[in-house]
């Protein structure tokens, strides 16, 4: 479908500190003229499991971390970022999020690196990985399969492989069943979370509704679907929107760390039911991921 290009729209690269993995398969690798962490090629790595002597877990019991609303962390929370193509937008709260979806895991490769969040990664330790909510995160992660769940910390990001919901640690994939599969139908439920902005139901975190009190006297409300270094780009996303949306669809640049970028938006609109009505739409037509802001 036509509609379906729109997804691959370029926006600016504000770059995550570092990438977590999204793969869980077999296989150990030499570390001789290794790529640079984080790049595209060291992330086709293949990931795999600690060896039978440190997966024993000799230092004792894990322990679930307790929840709790922190500072977003100085790294690791842009307000959009770029992988392989794909622009991920972060949520201003994980508020009320709750997700259903696949979990992998990611373990020894990792183990001993930084986090996105800044923070080593410890695959004994109950974490997790997640592209859109903010660092760090507290939430349940049920296995739907089971009925299992642990508490993790999200600290980190990814999985940036299709169809991935949430990475989590070794040791919480082992608490939950699947270290041996590899993968989990799973359901994310957010306990806390830094701001306190409301997130759209059933939207895999993607979409946001602000509260109308947390809006501004005469605070202008758009839905803006993408951003463009390429204006030409943004000239034919704005195109394609008028075919399906009567409001207005504007095109406004904007400069982020030196970078001239051009926002395509839909608005203004009335009020915050006009704005989720058209995050529908635009969900149902793959338009990218749009997000709700004001002027």
């Amino acid at each position: 479908m036509v509609l379906k290009q729109t997804t691959q729209f370029v926006s600016a690269l504000i770059l995550i500190g570092f990438l977590s993995a999204c793969t869980t398969t077999s296989g150990v690798r030499s570390d001789d003229e290794a790529p640079e962490y984080g790049s595209a090629a060291d992330r086709k790595i293949p990931d795999y499991a600690p060896d039978g002597t440190a997966s024993s877990f000799q230092n004792g019991p894990v322990s679930e971390p307790t929840p709790r609303v922190e500072e977003k962390s100085p790294f690791g929370n842009p307000p959009y970022y770029e992988v392989d193509g794909v622009v991920y937008h972060v949520l201003a709260s994980g508020h009320g999020y709750r997700e259903e979806g696949t979990a992998s895991w990611y373990g020894q490769k990792f183990h001993g690196r930084r986090t996105s969040s800044g923070e080593v990664y410890d695959m004994y330790q109950f974490t997790a990985a997640h592209k859109t909510l903010p660092l760090p995160s507290y939430a349940r992660v049920t296995n739907i399969d089971t009925g299992d769940s642990v508490v993790v910390k999200i600290n980190d990001r990814g999985p940036f492989l299709k169809n991935r919901l949430i990475d989590l640690s070794y040791a919480a994939a082992k608490k939950l069943g699947y270290e041996n599969r590899g993968t989990a139908r799973v359901e994310v439920t957010v306990l806390a979370s830094p701001g306190g902005r409301q997130t759209a139901a059933n939207t895999g975190g993607e979409l946001e509704i602000p509260p109308m009190e947390q809006q501004h006297d005469n605070a202008e409300l758009y839905v803006q679907v993408g951003a463009f270094s390429d204006e030409m780009r943004a000239d034919t996303l704005a195109a394609r929107l008028r075919e399906f949306f009567r409001q207005p669809i504007s095109l406004t640049p904007i400069d982020v760390n030196g970078q001239r970028l051009h926002r395509v938006r839909i608005g203004p609109l009335e009020d915050a039911r006009a704005a989720e009505a058209i995050l529908s739409q635009l969900k149902q037509y793959s338009f990218g991921s749009p997000r709700v802001v004001t002027d």
